[in-house]
Parts: structure tokens; C-alpha cells; sequence
């Protein structure tokens, strides 16, 4: 008898329990309470949950970027129409019908496209510089107060953004590629002259710098990246604020010439002086205006292909947005087929339950008529 007790309870608990879960997974929907309940499903479950919210991170991300994105578009977009204005101006400028009193108004209204130009190269969005690569937080061009100089103090680095598990995409493009063109290129062996604030590169888009390695005031070489401890390329002072050197690596050397520089000459051009503030003659200004042309068009196709490449690095984040935004929604119809209770079954299973208890309690009321006080009554 008493064993006979204690198997109908241990199965009413176990009823009990089942009854428990039926009647969570009815009222939340749910498929299971807890990981214990079905170990597998529940790893699924979880695995399905923590892919969800990586993805969904990174369309956050993503969707962020946005502003950033447009924001180097238009940039871009006022950095070609200021080059327009300039080039426009200095065509104006380079005819026999402009007197020079006109030609030096001229190089006022450039030097004003200067001041935009620096503006537009140093803009920010979300408290990032996007024209500084990698270097968000660093202001990209610097102008000194006295010389009114303008120099690139970031790198040739590239802003990424995570746009898949592991995968990063290249976003807008820095001042080099944005406010720098192409000045000439040395082969291995050959020989190049350039000017201290030309920014000089190589086939893999490393940048090699003029340093001065042993502090005594006098540039002594190229060194990879500013590294003094790297292998340097000696250079010969030409003591007219130029620096030329043999290409001793395997790679092509080119030297990029700063559009800031170009505008400096010209506007100096336009007024009858050079670098130095020196008088030129009138034809010596028209000469060398005439070379000005062909380098502004020069910079302003550079510019085009950057504001090319903005948009197809733009495009393709936005072409992985919609492949993230794909996978949430599979991963989130997955998950709640996986992680939702089958409610028609549960309903089925319910009922069978009740029919369960109702045989049990029958077998209990059962087993109480036979007790030995029911007997002896």
C-alpha cells in the first residue's frame, strides 16, 4: 500500500511539473522556461539570439555612418565647385585683356577660395574630421599664422567601418586623396627633386617623410612612415627650400603636391612676387600662369576621382546595409520559429493532461477507499 502511495505521488509531481511548462509556454509563448528543459534547442536558440544582436550592432553602426557618408559627398561636391570658381578665375586672369590691377583682385577672390577650402578641409561631423583616415579626432590641416602656409598633419590611412563579422569596408578618403595630386614619380634608380611640404608616397600607399634625424636643424633624409629607426633614402639640400634624392627602394616614388601650395603661388603669381615676396616682371607672372593652369585641372581631376571614390565606397556600405538588414530579418523569423511554443500542440497536450489528472485523482480516491480505517469503519 504505502509503495503504492508513493509512485502515485512521485507521478503526480512529474504531472505536476509537465503541467507547469504546458502552462508557461501557453500563457508566454514560449517553447521552453528554461535551458534545462531542451538543452539543444536552447544552444539554437541562443546561438540564433547572439547572431541577432551582432548584426544588429552592426546596422547600428552602420546607419550611424550615414551623416558621415553624406558629409563627404557634399564636401567633396563645394571642394570641386570651389576648384571651378579658381580655375574659372585664373583662365579670366591669363588673358592680355585682364591688367594686372585686375589680375591682383583675382588673387584676392582665390585667396578667399583658399579660406574655404581650408574650411572644407577640416570638416567634422559627429565630432569626426573626415578627412583625417583613421585619425578622426585629429584636425587633418593646420595653416600657420605668420606664413599663412597650409600642411597636411594627419597620414595616408583610410576610415573603416565593420559592416560584417570580421569585414571592414573603407569609407570617404583623406586629405591626401581629397586636397593632393600628382607631381612626378621616380622607378627605382631614378632621381627626383621636391619641396619640404610635398607629401611622398609609394606603391602601397606608404608615405615617406623628410626628417631630420640627428636634430641639428637640417633634413637628412626619407624615412618610412617618420620612423627614424627604419632604413632612410639620403637626400641632398639644393638650399632653395628643395631636397632631391635617388630612389633606392623597389617600389615607385611620387611626390603629391598640396593644392594649398598651388593656391599660395598663385595668389603670389597674381600679385608680381614670388615665394620669398621678391618682384617678378609681368612676363614672368604670365609664363608661369600659364603652368598654373595646367596644375589646377590636374588637381581638380584628382578631385573627381575622390569624390568618385567616396561614392563607391559609399555605395558599397550601403549595399552591406542591405545584406545585414536581410539577415536580421531571416534570423528573426528563425528565432521565433525555434524559440515559439507550438500552441496547437501545447493545447492538445493540455488536454491531455487534465485527462491524466482526472485518471490519477480516480486512482487516489481509489486507493483511499481501501485504507485500513475506511475497513474497520
Amino acid at each position: 500500500m504505502v509503495s503504492s502511495i508513493n509512485s502515485i505521488m512521485y507521478n503526480l509531481e512529474l504531472l505536476n511539473e509537465k503541467n507547469a511548462k504546458v502552462t508557461y509556454s501557453l500563457s508566454s509563448g514560449n517553447a521552453i522556461q528554461n535551458g534545462s528543459d531542451d538543452s539543444i534547442l536552447y544552444n539554437q536558440i541562443l546561438t540564433i539570439q547572439n547572431s541577432l544582436d551582432s548584426y544588429n550592432g552592426i546596422s547600428e553602426l552602420i546607419s550611424y555612418s550615414s551623416s558621415y557618408n553624406s558629409s563627404s559627398d557634399s564636401s567633396m561636391s563645394s571642394v570641386k565647385s570651389a576648384t571651378e570658381s579658381i580655375i574659372a578665375g585664373l583662365l579670366q586672369a591669363n588673358t592680355d585683356t585682364t591688367s594686372w590691377t585686375d589680375k591682383q583682385t583675382i588673387a584676392d577672390v582665390i585667396e578667399g577660395y583658399k579660406e574655404t577650402l581650408y574650411s572644407l578641409a577640416n570638416t567634422s561631423i559627429d565630432n569626426q574630421y573626415i578627412f583625417s583616415g583613421l585619425n578622426t579626432d585629429t584636425q587633418p590641416f593646420v595653416m600657420d599664422e605668420t606664413t599663412k602656409k597650409v600642411a597636411y598633419v594627419s597620414d595616408n590611412s583610410t576610415k573603416t567601418l565593420n559592416v560584417e563579422k570580421g569585414t571592414y569596408a573603407n569609407q570617404g578618403v583623406n586629405g591626401i586623396e581629397a586636397f593632393y595630386y600628382e607631381d612626378s614619380t621616380a622607378s627605382n634608380g631614378e632621381s627626383i627633386t621636391i619641396s619640404e611640404n610635398q607629401i611622398i608616397l609609394d606603391n602601397s600607399g606608404n608615405q615617406w617623410q623628410l626628417m631630420d634625424s640627428n636634430n641639428d636643424g637640417s633634413i637628412d633624409g626619407l624615412y618610412l612612415d617618420g620612423d627614424l629607426s627604419s632604413t632612410s633614402i639620403s637626400v641632398t639640400d639644393n638650399l632653395d627650400d628643395t631636397y632631391t634624392f635617388t630612389n633606392s627602394t623597389l617600389s615607385s616614388l611620387t611626390s603629391m603636391n598640396s593644392v594649398f601650395d598651388l593656391l599660395d603661388e598663385m595668389i603670389n603669381t597674381l600679385n608680381l612676387v614670388d615665394s620669398d615676396g621678391n618682384s617678378i616682371t609681368e612676363d614672368e607672372g604670365g609664363n608661369i600662369l600659364s603652368s598654373l593652369i595646367d596644375e589646377i585641372n590636374t588637381a581638380y581631376d584628382s578631385q573627381n576621382i575622390a569624390h568618385a571614390l567616396v561614392g563607391t565606397r559609399t555605395n558599397t556600405i550601403e549595399r552591406y546595409q542591405e545584406i545585414i538588414d536581410s539577415k536580421i530579418t531571416n534570423l528573426t523569423i528563425l528565432e521565433k520559429e525555434f524559440a515559439s511554443a507550438d500552441l496547437t500542440s501545447l493545447a492538445v497536450e493540455a488536454q491531455s493532461l487534465e485527462n491524466t489528472y482526472t485518471a490519477l485523482y480516480s486512482t487516489i480516491n481509489r486507493v483511499n477507499s481501501l485504507s485500513l480505517v475506511n475497513y474497520l469503519s
